[in-house]
C-alpha cells in the first residue's frame, strides 16, 4: 500500500510504503522491518525468507544494467523479451 502526501493529487509524492495488519501479521517473523502507522506497519526493510538471495541478486541486477548502459555507447545492443520482465530485471 501506499501512503500518498495527498490522496487527490498523488504526483506530488508518497510518504511511505506500507503493508496492512493483516498482511503485516502474515509474514514470516524477520522477513519485514517495519514501524507503526495509522494504516498499519511502514516498511523499513524487506528481508526476504531465504538467505543470499536479496542484495547479491539486486547487486548483479545493478552490474547487467551498468554493462547494457555501457555498451549502448560502444556497439549495436538489441533487447528481446519473450515473457514477462519487471524493473531492473528486464535488462
Amino acid at each position: 500500500q501506499v501512503k500518498f502526501i495527498d490522496e487527490a493529487s498523488p504526483s506530488k509524492g508518497f510518504e511511505y510504503l506500507y503493508l496492512t495488519e493483516e498482511d503485516y501479521d502474515a509474514l514470516p517473523e524477520g522477513t519485514v522491518n517495519a514501524h507503526k502507522v495509522p494504516e498499519g506497519y511502514a516498511i523499513d526493510d524487506i528481508i526476504g525468507t531465504n538467505h543470499g538471495i536479496g542484495v547479491e541478486n539486486l547487486r548483479g541486477s545493478g552490474m547487467i544494467a551498468g554493462e547494457t548502459s555501457k555498451a549502448y555507447d560502444e556497439i549495436f545492443t538489441l533487447s528481446y523479451v519473450t515473457g514477462r520482465s519487471v524493473g531492473i530485471g528486464a535488462y
